[in-house]
């Protein structure tokens, strides 16, 4: 019987052909079995793959490991891979490039290194070559969003992508047990949010007869959720159809942070807390009341790992996620993980570009991921009665598994119940049914469907600036925000109203028009096949409905 956390997500595609995930590895090269094509008959390719610096020694390396001997055994092409260092990966890349030394596949994040790679004809269009990947072709089928996406202006199709789980990017968690105590209700608004927040600084919540609460954090990407809150991104689309700046929001917003700031409820020094590691801390430690967390990766780590640690200062902590309050400037959901992400491209110098899809084709299988991101059956796994993976040996799994995951950065995990967010939880154990209970809460946020996405889309969706608007917005972006820092540091004598027509003139003098005039003239040519935030939004509830 499966497993009922498995069944919220809808199953994608149809069966595929699977390997034997109980043969044991060994790292280093596997003797070939009699019969077996061997490695000097198949065809050779090179891709590249993040170096995160987290492979142990004793795994060999990202080059030639227990995986890369696995996969080169048992796909129908010998890969050699080609690791790049995450933090550099887009200068590397270029230079392997320019010297006719770049891999044949590619595999990065960066939207605006793979549009500069099309623009120099750096890429092989795909469309003719999908048949050689089947398991892709069903995809597409079934999410033409990853046509749409992966399509350059000329119509043709250069990139490859992958589905995402259809999760907030990051949502705010409220302590409920201090709401009970002061007898207070989930907030619903930003003004009633702002009642809630001084009630927690002020009337000592946890009981310890010391003003040493925060209501709300705001320092790193925090502030970011409160802009979201007012739809404050940056741009938006006017009444008119036009792509404009969003001031009015950014004017919402920027009062309601000095508001915060001037009464006390942030930290006074959340300026310095610049990677936020200062505010989860106050967060586990029980002293926060409504923690606004950096992007979530780990929904586990989230809801279980970090409520077990606030307990052990806080034994009766209660913990909930709380959906946006609406605002002056309307309903707004948080900022969503991307749901349709591109990742990998192929080189136009490849020699063999079918033997490229057909790699891909072999590392889209289902069975196939499953060993790279789980490992060995009876080695790293067992499956359970009730259909789970259980974990043998966590540390043994650290140690040969989990580095592995780039590997398989474009494989959509949502078509393999295994590896879903969902997978990680034991509902057996009280902790992590809440947790994930915490996590499905969250989700039905995306549902509302008064709510807009607070951006003009994700920001792998946005345009790409040329080279010379780059320079432009780099330099007046960061004039702007400063201008908007000292809004809500500057006290009484700098009003929000000054700070943001001050960043008006700043951004007009600065240039800003010129990028202005870019984001409206690409909108108004791609307003029909770009993905924009409503498109966003629409593909994450299709996914949890």
């Amino acid at each position: 019987m499966s497993n009922p956390t498995f069944r919220r997500y809808k199953k994608i595609g149809s069966s595929v052909v699977s390997v034997a995930l109980a043969m044991s590895v060994v790292a280093g090269c596997s003797q070939p079995k009699e019969g077996a094509q061997t490695s000097d008959a198949k065809p050779k390719i090179t891709a590249s793959v993040y170096d995160r610096g987290n492979i142990p020694a004793s795994e060999g390396t990202l080059e030639d490991n227990r995986w890369t001997a696995w996969m080169n055994e048992h796909s129908p092409v010998e890969v050699k891979f080609v690791p790049v260092l995450r933090s550099e990966a887009v200068n590397k890349l270029n230079v392997m490039f320019a010297s006719g030394t770049a891999p044949d596949i590619v595999n990065d994040y960066d939207t605006g290194f793979r549009d500069s790679l099309y623009k120099q004809k750096q890429l092989l269009p795909l469309d003719d070559l999908l048949q050689y990947a089947p398991e892709y072709e069903k995809l597409l089928e079934q999410y033409p969003q990853l046509r749409q996406v992966g399509t350059k202006p000329d119509g043709k199709l250069y990139e490859i992508g992958k589905i995402n789980e259809p999760h907030l990017q990051s949502v705010a968690f409220i302590r409920m047990d201090w709401l009970n105590k002061l007898n207070l209700e989930i907030p619903q608004t930003t003004e009633e949010l702002y009642t809630v927040l001084k009630a927690f600084v002020e009337q000592d919540p946890d009981g310890n007869g010391k003003k040493d609460t925060y209501g709300i954090n705001m320092s790193y990407t925090s502030g970011g959720m409160v802009d979201s809150m007012f739809g404050s991104n940056g741009w938006k689309i006017s009444a008119d159809d036009r792509v404009v700046r969003s001031w009015d929001n950014a004017l919402e917003a920027l009062k309601f942070k000095k508001r915060l700031f001037e009464e006390g409820l942030v930290d006074r020094d959340y300026l310095a807390d610049q990677n936020g590691a200062k505010a989860k801390q106050d967060y586990l430690n029980g002293k926060m009341g409504v923690y606004l967390p950096p992007a979530i990766t780990n929904w586990f780590e989230q809801t279980v790992t970090d409520i077990r640690t606030i307990k052990k200062s806080a034994p009766d902590a209660e913990i909930a996620p709380m959906k946006q309050p609406v605002s002056p400037m309307g309903q707004f959901v948080h900022h969503v993980t991307n749901p349709i992400q591109m990742t990998t491209v192929i080189n136009a110098a490849a020699k063999n570009p079918q033997a490229a899809m057909e790699y891909l084709n072999f590392m889209l299988q289902k069975d196939n991921v499953l060993t790279l991101r789980k490992g060995m059956e009876g080695e790293h796994w067992i499956k359970e009665a009730d259909g789970r993976l259980k974990v043998i040996d966590h540390d043994k799994n650290m140690k040969e598994v989990d580095w592995a995951a780039d590997y398989t950065m474009f494989y959509s995990l949502p078509q393999n119940e295994y590896l879903t967010s969902e997978a990680a939880f034991d509902i057996n154990d009280p902790d992590q049914k809440a947790g994930l209970e915490m996590m499905r809460e969250a989700d039905q946020f995306l549902l509302d469907p008064e709510a807009e996405y607070p951006a003009l889309s994700h920001y792998e969706h946005m345009p790409v600036l040329p080279s010379e608007l780059v320079v432009i917005n780099t330099n007046v972006g960061k004039e702007v925000s400063d201008i908007l820092v000292k809004g809500i540091i500057g006290g009484a004598k700098y009003s929000a109203e000054q700070a943001i027509a001050d960043a008006q003139t700043a951004w007009e003098k600065g240039g800003g028009q010129q990028i202005e005039a870019f984001m409206d003239e690409w909108y108004q040519e791609n307003k029909d096949t770009a993905f924009l935030g409503k498109d966003v939004l629409e593909m994450v509830r299709s996914q949890l409905k």
